[in-house]
């Protein structure tokens, strides 16, 4: 390939579809680019949400189990250029969504999600070996392509369907369910286990969205793009 690597992953499809030159830019040239505060936040509240459902939180003390993973995604980031903060300029964040602005509300994100797991009903698919579904990486090939990912969660639903949920920080919901049938896809090839719905859970809000039905989302659909 390209790119060099021998598997593409959803957010390189994605950024391959939203635009093309970034694409070659970043993938293939390996362009450097500027380090952003989202991705050190967003990675850094994966992992809590993590280690909170591996009950590795104890005791739970969410400031400090977020600021913790955030000084550590933050130095593996840094490489010496600015870093990009996104959302807009406020009174209270003059600098947009900076290290400030995360340090502040991630740790109630990672307090949304322990509120669903609390509160919600949906429970952790437990695999065969006896682990849970937990960031469970899911690397095969559709239709020639190899595919890299992490699924973030497979979840059981209260009335007992299996589904997939993926823990997005932005500001926006996705616009296309695409993410969660390419895993459904994985899951049912990897796992031998057919996830029948999928949702997203929006960190900021703590809330699940409205779980979609993940059935047209085939392998033959998914090659034929």
């Amino acid at each position: 390939m390209l790119t060099g690597k021998n598997y593409v992953s959803h957010s390189a499809i994605s950024t391959w579809l939203n635009c093309g030159w970034q694409y070659y830019l970043s993938r293939v040239h390996h362009v450097p680019e500027a380090p952003s505060f989202w991705l050190v936040g967003g990675k850094a509240l994966h992992e809590c949400t993590e280690k909170y459902d591996r009950g590795e939180l104890q005791p739970y003390d969410p400031t400090a189990a977020f600021t913790a993973a955030w000084d550590e995604n933050y130095a593996l980031s840094d490489n010496g250029m600015p870093f990009r903060a996104g959302g807009r300029a406020s009174k209270a964040y003059p600098n947009k969504e900076d290290k400030q602005w995360w340090l502040d509300h991630g740790p109630k994100m990672l307090d949304y999600w322990v509120q669903f797991r609390q509160d919600s009903g949906f429970q952790l698919y437990q695999l065969s070996g006896g682990d849970y579904a937990i960031e469970t990486e899911i690397n095969t090939e559709i239709k020639g392509v190899n595919i890299k990912a992490f699924l973030d969660r497979l979840m059981v639903s209260p009335n007992g369907e299996l589904g997939v949920v993926d823990i997005k920080t932005s500001a926006k919901e996705p616009a296309t369910n695409t993410q969660l049938g390419i895993y459904a896809i994985l899951t049912e090839k990897l796992i031998g286990v057919r996830p029948t719905w999928g949702a997203y859970f929006l960190a900021r809000s703590g809330g699940l969205t409205t779980p979609v039905d993940l059935s047209n989302y085939t392998e033959a659909r998914l090659g034929s793009w």
